[in-house]
Order: C-alpha cells, then structure tokens, then sequence
C-alpha cells in the first residue's frame, strides 16, 4: 500500500508505503503528486477492499497522524461482557483513532494469575485489537507477582496497585513488601491508583447519611468522600515509595493539579516517574452532578471548577506525560441507583482523538505535544516499540481525520453500554477512518 498526499498538523504534505504492516519510504513532498492508478481516500469500497494490498490512496491533502494508544481501558472481558467484551472494544477503539489498549486486571475473574492474564489474553486476540494486559496485585497473588512479571509468555506492560479500595479484592497499600516482592531486574511500570483509603473511610463515615440518595445533585457526596486530600496524601506516599524502590512509578487519572505538580517535582530530581490525565477530569466538574449524577460518578472523581481550570492549565504546559480515557462502562440500569451502589466509571474510548483536540483547542496544547500525549509517550511508556508515529520502520499505524463539528450523540455509540457522558458534546475534529498495520480497520459511514 502507498499513501500519497497526505498532510500532517503543520501542513506539510508526505507520502509512505507500508509494506508487510510497516511504514517505508517516507518522504516530505514538495509537491503534488500524480498517479494515474491512485484511489482517492474517500473510495470506501476500494478502501474496505483486503484483496487491495498494493493500493495506491491519494490522500488529497486530508489530515494524516499517527494513531493514538489508550493505555488505560476496561475491557470487561471476561466475566462482566453485558457492559463491554472485546469485540466492542475494538470497534470504539478503532472509531476513536486508537489501535492499542492497556486492560486493567479488575474483570472476572481478576487478572492476577497465570491463568487469568492467558484467558483475557485468548479472548483479547480474537478481537484484532493490538493489546497488553496490566497484573492486579494483592495479598492473594504478592508472592507470585516476580514470576508472573518475567514470564516471557504472558502479554503484561505493568502491574497495577490498587493503593485505595476501588473494585473487588484489588487492593494492596504495603509497599514495604511490594518492593521486596518485585523481580530486581524488572523495568516495567508499576501503576497506581492513588487515593488514601484510610482517608477515605474517615469521610465516608462523616458522609454516610448522604449516600442513599438518588438525585442527580447528591452525587457531589462522592467527591466529598474521595476528596483531593486522599489524593494527594496517597500520591506523596507513593512518589516517596518511588526514590527507596528505584521503580518506574506511573500515577493513573491524575485528577488534581497538586498531583502533577508533585510528579513533575519528583521528575525533577531525576526519577523515573510519569502521570496520566482523563479527558472526564478536564471536561467536567462537580458543577456537572447536577446535569448528569450518576453519569459523572467516577474514581477518582470530579473535582472543583477552579481545581478543574488548573489542572487543564498544567496540561496546556505540557506537564502531564500522557492522555488516557479510563475507559469504563457501565449500563445505565446500574449508573441509575443510588450513590452508594450507583458503579463507578464512564465509556470514553471511542472518541479518544476528538475529546484531546478539544483538550488541545482550550489549553493551547501545541500539536507535537497532543500526538506526543496520545501516541508516541505512551507506546514509550507502556513497551509498544514500533507504535506511536508515522516514521520508518513503525507499523503502519494512522488515522485520517478531518477538522469538522463532530456532534457526540448516544445513539451513535458502538460500546454495549449505549451511552456517554459526552452525550450533546460538540467536538473538534471527525475520525474519518483508522489502519493498523495498514489494514484499514474503520471507515466513518
């Protein structure tokens, strides 16, 4: 396959073969080029064509960048697939620009034996969809976690520490043993979660009478009970856990400023510490129970507008290291209970690239840093060696986007959870169509 006339975000035009699912020949052009054989990109039946492998695409000067990776999904699957399995995954993926996934462990059973990482990661293979599985620890599995992190066998990026109680039994706040539990050599991430769970038990005491409504406006008690001081607690705990361990630390949704703040501190000094960002943590606030209650209802949660408007500042910087949906659905007969049994959690991954350049427009995020942030940081971060940008000797990765309103709508959603929080939402740009490896794996209709 040959890519011809495409332009990137700076508006130079460029052309590259892919052969065997790697990028080649890239070249900048100067000019237009002509090829009598050529198809335009907007030829769907050709496109869609997998017999097609020597097609010529003149992308007539639309918009080519490097496909995204979401480095922080939910897949569901197995054991909980009425809200989402991997097949739906990977079409919202694909529909939002994203052609690989990091699966957190909290599924059924949770992944945190050998058994479990090759069950989700049979079924995460037959959805086409590029992936590495996160190990959940816990008191269950501590002893194991050294040989499960250096099985060559087994897909895992990185191990997951729950520090706060989140879901199930995936909870683990002794980093003492954590660290002499880690293999000595091992280089992958250990991701937190990061809220201070005695914290939390304390205000969820003080605020237990207020947890079995449900009307929408009640929900901020939830931002009440996890609030930014269980964040920021736990985050220093664990950055300081960073320089005794010499661990690569990664700090999931961050959801306050201080916290970035913290890690680009830590940073600073040298250590090998990063951080993500949710786009429903710079879209939102509890300003927003009002509208949507449970819809909103997340961990960790929204947080103030003024705390809102200054993390968005620090990703405008360019201080955060990585964009990250936490993607996690839910049906709306669950969302729709009261506060304490009401799950938290939001769909997102299927409009990943329109949410961060919507980002990008409110914080002047230049687009180097967006496409850093979206791709090539996190196949860094996370081991995609070949992912991450249009260069040669990458996969054939891209996505073709066109900058148009794109309305978010719930009855156009592909996850099986039929909604989003995004729902009335006015976006930036339109995926118009996604490859992997130069398969063409989504075509808007």
């Amino acid at each position: 396959m040959r890519i011809i006339n495409a332009r990137n975000l700076d508006g130079d035009k460029f052309s590259f073969d892919v052969h065997q699912g790697v990028i080649q020949n890239l070249k900048i052009q100067s000019e237009t080029l002509s090829e009598p054989n050529a198809t335009s990109i907007s030829n769907r039946a050709a496109l869609e064509n997998p017999k097609q492998t020597d097609i010529i695409i003149d992308a007539e000067q639309e918009l080519i960048i490097p496909a995204a990776l979401d480095m922080h999904v939910h897949s569901r699957s197995p054991g909980l697939t009425a809200k989402e399995d991997w097949n739906s995954l990977a079409k919202g993926a694909w529909r939002g620009g994203v052609v690989a996934v990091a699966d957190m462990p909290n599924t059924i059973p949770p992944t945190m034996t050998r058994a479990a990482v090759l069950e989700k990661a049979e079924i995460a293979r037959a959805s086409g969809l590029e992936f590495t599985l996160q190990l959940g620890v816990g008191a269950g599995n501590i002893n194991q976690v050294a040989e499960l992190l250096t099985s060559p066998d087994l897909p895992l990026a990185a191990l997951k520490v729950f520090y706060g109680r989140s879901t199930g039994d995936l909870m683990y706040d002794d980093l003492n043993k954590l660290g002499k539990s880690l293999p000595r050599d091992c280089k992958k991430l250990i991701v937190f979660h990061s809220e201070d769970q005695c914290g939390v038990d304390v205000n969820q005491a003080k605020y237990s009478g207020r947890t079995h409504s449900r009307a929408n406006r009640d929900f901020e008690v939830h931002s009440l009970i996890r609030d930014s001081a269980t964040a920021h607690a736990s985050t220093k705990i664990i950055l300081e856990w960073a320089v005794s361990s010499g661990r690569p630390v990664h700090i999931a949704h961050v959801s306050t400023p201080l916290e970035v703040e913290m890690v680009q501190a830590y940073k600073a000094k040298g250590l090998p510490v990063s951080c993500e960002v949710a786009p429903h943590h710079l879209l939102f606030s509890t300003d927003d129970y009002e509208r949507l209650g449970p819809l909103v209802k997340m961990n960790p949660p929204l947080r103030s507008r003024a705390e809102k408007e200054d993390l968005l500042k620090l990703v405008g910087q360019g201080a955060v290291d990585i964009f990250a949906t936490d993607h996690a659905p839910h049906l709306l007969s669950e969302k729709h209970q009261e506060v304490a049994k009401s799950p938290s959690g939001v769909p997102a991954i299927e409009f990943f690239y329109p949410l961060v350049f919507k980002i990008a427009e409110m914080t002047g995020l230049s687009h180097h840093r967006l496409l850093e942030m979206s791709a090539s940081r996190p196949a860094e971060l996370f081991g995609f060696d070949k992912k991450g940008t249009i260069a040669n000797g990458f996969d054939g990765d891209f996505v073709w986007i066109k900058r148009e309103n794109f309305l978010v709508r719930n009855e156009e959603v592909v996850s099986k959870c039929g909604w989003t929080p995004y729902d009335g939402f006015n976006l930036p740009i339109k995926i118009m169509g996604t490859w992997n490896r130069g398969k063409c794996v989504f075509l808007s209709k």
